[in-house]
């Protein structure tokens, strides 16, 4: 009797432990998938394209890629987009704490109902934001040293736009009049243009500017596109965007003219600048971002069309950038 009841206490203590590890392991993963949802990926992805773009260009135009500086450019402007991800994310939430803020929820596994759930903590990704930032920094320095100082002032104003935008006592992309959305095309649009072109061929030039416009403008599609998927909560915590200050009819209709307006710069830097023609290849994407725009309610009654305006604004950045990148990879300068 007594062998088994010290069997069965045994078999108990066993049980209880298994079922400590399980929760221990559910826990880093829910924490893992906690932090994957703060980073954004497919939005980071969009706002390190126009980058990309640039430093082709530049390797196209000097007749190779200097790898080096492609990979310590690319690789900071990266960093700083995640960083920048996880201030907005952590920013977002303290704005709900406002005493002026309303209620508000977002997406089950969005950034800001994990905060609010408790399952991420505010703090983490503030801290993760700064040590992001500063690895960041450090791949900054180490192109200096390859490509110059100008890279330095250039990364320096991208990270000033990048921080006003999110943190006290600044934050400009939650006052309005389009701040915020221009503060994102600025930093990792045109800035990131002109640094990474001259990370390749040490001067300053407005083809990267003009050539890398498309991009930059589908990366703009994209942020307004994400902005009307958080129209409501961000009304609610009071964050200005101009989804908010528009309404979902007139936004859509920005995010048409945007559309238009990118695809239109696609046929003007072919004219006005020495790219290629195969550079008109980047139409080939126009449908993908045009199509659907038929599809939505003007409205947005359902959250499901913010959603699909979002997918169609980063399939269409991603593969008009691969197929930019391919015209100039199969044709020469002049």
């Amino acid at each position: 009797m007594t062998h088994y009841s010290g069997g069965q206490a045994s078999e108990s203590s066993s049980l209880l432990r298994r079922l400590q590890l399980e929760g221990e392991r559910r826990m880093a993963e829910t924490s893992i998938i906690a932090v994957l949802s703060a980073l954004r990926p497919d939005m980071t992805m969009a706002l390190v394209l126009p980058s990309v773009m640039a430093a082709v260009i530049g390797g196209w135009w000097q007749g190779a890629l200097v790898w080096p500086n492609f990979l310590f450019a690319i690789v900071s402007v990266l960093l700083s987009a995640f960083a920048f991800q996880m201030l907005s994310a952590y920013q977002d939430f303290q704005q709900s704490l406002r005493s002026e803020a309303r209620p508000a929820t977002d997406l089950p596994n969005s950034a800001f109902m994990l905060q609010q759930n408790g399952i991420l903590p505010p703090t983490l990704l503030l801290n993760m934001g700064a040590l992001l930032y500063t690895a960041s920094a450090l791949c900054g320095l180490w192109l200096a040293l390859f490509a110059g100082w100008p890279v330095l002032f250039f990364g320096a104003l991208a990270f000033l736009l990048q921080l006003g935008a999110v943190i006290s006592p600044v934050r400009y992309a939650y006052r309005g009049y389009g701040m915020g959305e221009l503060g994102v095309f600025t930093a990792f649009g045109l800035l990131s243009l002109v640094s990474a072109y001259y990370a390749q061929t040490r001067a300053l030039s407005w083809l990267p500017v003009l050539g890398g416009l498309p991009i930059s403008l589908l990366v703009l599609l994209v942020v307004l596109s994400q902005n009307l998927t958080t129209l409501r909560r961000d009304w609610l915590i009071g964050k200005r965007t101009l989804a908010v200050i528009l309404g979902p009819a007139r936004a859509l209709d920005l995010n048409v003219v945007v559309t238009m307006l990118a695809y239109a710069s696609i046929l003007a830097v072919t004219v006005l600048t020495p790219l290629p023609l195969w550079y008109l290849v980047g139409l080939a994407t126009l449908p993908l971002a045009m199509g659907v725009f038929s599809e939505v309610s003007r409205n947005l009654t359902a959250p499901e069309d913010a959603v699909r305006l979002r997918s169609a604004a980063l399939k269409a950045v991603f593969w008009t950038t691969v197929l930019c990148i391919a015209a100039l990879f199969i044709s020469r300068p002049g």
